[in-house]
């Protein structure tokens, strides 16, 4: 069977282990997408690897990969960048986790996005330099920008039948028409939102850079804003937008969260 040497950008978004000494890595790649390779001998002691197959780390790779297989060989790792403070902080270390969780979910292995890959890298960063109040607003901005490099760009400004700007003080939105609807559009199935927490998200989608100086703190309407995105994400995602990261969060914040299926009955504004 054919199998050829590669070196690739990579980020480990998780591990487990394997056999007595090995670990199974998941890596999401610039070059290849995602990748599951085998790194045997990872959990020696001196180990070559050293730490740099730990969560979040971008690293180095070089990957035997074989034709038709889905699983390949890790021949060697370096770390170029490492997240030291987001393991020291539950919170931060809870949106990296939904963020690998994320990109593990709705993408399959081998198909290659470089701008996937470069949103994953620029969350990771962002979640290290944000102050405590803009955690949540930057994996909002990341959830966004994810949906459009995989081709599901959310329509937040205008209604995507008929073009309009809705006006009131609700809006609805339709992850099935890919975005806000007005009330005359809206046929059922939408999720009434707060029109502030709509332009919330109207904004960030406007925003270029995952840098500290220009995600916003977090907003009130904050949980209506986590339902939108979430149902939008399972939607596009075949389902599988539940992360269990976080689930985590919810935990902590005292959330009870209602089923996403159920904003199917919602009915249109009369």
């Amino acid at each position: 069977m054919a199998r050829h040497i590669v070196k690739v950008s990579a980020v480990v978004l998780r591990t487990r282990r394997m056999g007595e000494t090995s670990k199974l890595v998941t890596l999401y790649t610039a070059e290849y997408g995602k990748l599951k390779v085998v790194a045997k001998g990872a959990r020696k002691p001196r180990s070559r690897y050293g730490a740099a197959l730990e969560l979040f780390n971008e690293i180095q790779a070089v990957c035997y990969l074989r034709d038709g297989r889905d699983l390949h060989t890790l021949s060697d790792g370096d770390a170029s960048l490492t997240h030291p403070s987001l393991s020291r902080d539950m919170e931060r270390l809870v949106f990296a986790s939904a963020a690998c969780e994320l990109i593990d979910s709705v993408t399959l292995e081998g198909e290659s996005n470089d701008r996937l890959f470069q949103c994953l890298t620029g969350v990771l960063r962002g979640l290290e330099e944000v102050r405590q109040a803009q955690l949540e607003p930057l994996f909002w901005y990341f959830q966004i920008r994810a949906a459009s490099a995989l081709g599901y760009r959310p329509e937040l400004v205008q209604c995507v039948s008929c073009r309009r700007h809705p006006d009131g003080s609700w809006r609805w939105f339709s992850a099935a028409h890919g975005g806000v609807v007005c009330s005359r559009c809206n046929a059922g199935g939408a999720i009434r939102m707060a029109g502030e927490s709509l332009a919330f998200l109207a904004r960030l989608q406007a925003i270029r850079t995952y840098k500290a100086d220009v995600i916003p703190s977090l907003p009130q309407g904050a949980e209506e804003i986590r339902d939108v995105l979430r149902h939008f994400l399972a939607h596009y995602g075949g389902g599988r937008g539940g992360l269990r990261a976080l689930e985590c969060i919810d935990r902590l914040n005292g959330c009870t969260r209602v089923p996403a299926a159920s904003h199917d009955r919602l009915p249109a504004e009369s």
